[in-house]
């Protein structure tokens, strides 16, 4: 599972500044990919011909022949494929799912499209739901794990028979009446609360534990309703979505029924990123725009908050800008979709600042003036 370790160990190999980085669609179900010669071979042939070319340093033509020694025998059992080749080492990671477009380039290591998979597949905890039992998983990188069931354990106890018959008696000109079905179903509603009590109990904990920031609610739809309305206010915020779905489905099979809302999550709380920096900005506040605004910002370490539009159209400011953001300390926002195309036609680049940008202030006047 591609953490945020991995990243920072493939900026601190021994050597990074001479670094061969590759990323691969590898994909056996593309339909590029099912010729007798898949086409990322084809396409990892014709980059490493042509970055050979580019390069003189004796450094980078050995690591393309260790690249196409790795590459030769692989057998592809994922999605994609990162690889960082250095003169002293190698970091390989196999990823479950596409990356936005392959890549090659020697220098410093290229580490945004791995930025962009955790920002883009950030941990969701999922629990699907129905008054019986309850199911957990973590969803991350497009995979399910860590997963776990919970029953209701009401069946499971042995209640008291029920023989006395319907009453009913007259008190004070008001006639009451009932019968012990009633205070069984009392006494079912009771134990079946409880246990969604448990189950929004434990959606907290896994939130803890895992580090997530997102719940997705599924299964039986008023059960779900049922348990969110039970939640701790800290923990209700952090769902994002009630889905019905069935029981029945696998982990991977209700995770690949989720995702789309989460995505269209992820698209929404970019676009209120966008907004919200975009009106400091132009308030004045603490916002910036414009790919040399923005860096100027992180020179000065004024960026809290780096939203990024993803991919970059220039190679170089793709490569440098992860690591400019991170020695500024700035946590980055990598942005697709309609909020991409708003930070596009701001200057390419949009931060939020730990405080504003001072403006000149106006000459003091001269003593005596007029």
């Amino acid at each position: 599972m591609l953490k945020l370790t991995d990243v920072h160990r493939v900026l601190s190999q021994p050597a990074a500044d001479k670094t061969l980085s590759i990323y691969a669609q590898v994909d056996p179900s593309l339909f590029e990919n099912q010729g007798r010669t898949p086409g990322w071979r084809i396409w990892l042939k014709n980059s490493l011909r042509d970055l050979k070319a580019a390069h003189e340093d004796p450094a980078a033509a050995e690591l393309i022949a260790r690249a196409e020694q790795f590459f030769a025998t692989l057998r592809p059992e994922c999605k994609a494929v990162a690889a960082f080749f250095t003169p002293g080492a190698e970091e390989v990671l196999r990823l479950q799912v596409p990356i936005v477009q392959p890549e090659c380039h020697f220098g410093r290591p290229s580490v945004a499209s791995l930025l962009w998979l955790l920002d883009e597949y950030e941990p969701y905890v999922v629990a699907l739901v129905d008054s019986e039992k309850v199911r957990f998983f973590v969803a991350n990188l497009g995979r399910a794990g860590l997963g776990g069931t919970r029953y209701n354990e009401v069946r499971e106890y042995d209640f008291p028979p029920k023989y006395l018959p319907a009453t009913g008696r007259g008190e004070g000109g008001y006639t009451q009446g009932g019968n012990n079905r009633d205070a069984f179903e009392a006494t079912i509603s009771d134990h079946t609360r409880r246990f969604y009590r448990q189950v929004a109990e434990q959606c907290g904990n896994l939130l803890e534990e895992t580090g997530a920031k997102r719940i997705l609610l599924g299964g039986i739809d008023t059960s779900a309703h049922a348990v969110q309305g039970l939640m701790h206010d800290t923990v209700r915020k952090a769902v994002i979505a009630v889905v019905p779905t069935q029981m029945h489905l696998s982990d991977q099979a209700v995770w690949d029924h989720l995702m789309p809302h989460a995505l269209e999550h992820e698209r929404a709380h970019e676009c209120a990123l966008v907004d919200e920096v975009v009106d400091l900005a132009k308030a004045g506040g603490r916002g910036a725009l414009g790919i040399a605004t923005v860096l100027a910002c992180l020179k000065n370490k004024q960026v809290e908050l780096l939203l990024v539009p993803w991919p970059l159209a220039e190679p170089e400011l793709q490569v440098n800008l992860p690591e400019l953001a991170m020695a500024a300390g700035a946590r980055i926002e990598l942005i697709a979709g309609a909020a991409a195309e708003r930070v596009l036609q701001e200057g390419g680049l949009a931060a939020r600042l730990f405080y504003g940008i001072p403006e000149a202030a106006p000459a003091a006047p001269f003593k005596g003036a007029a």
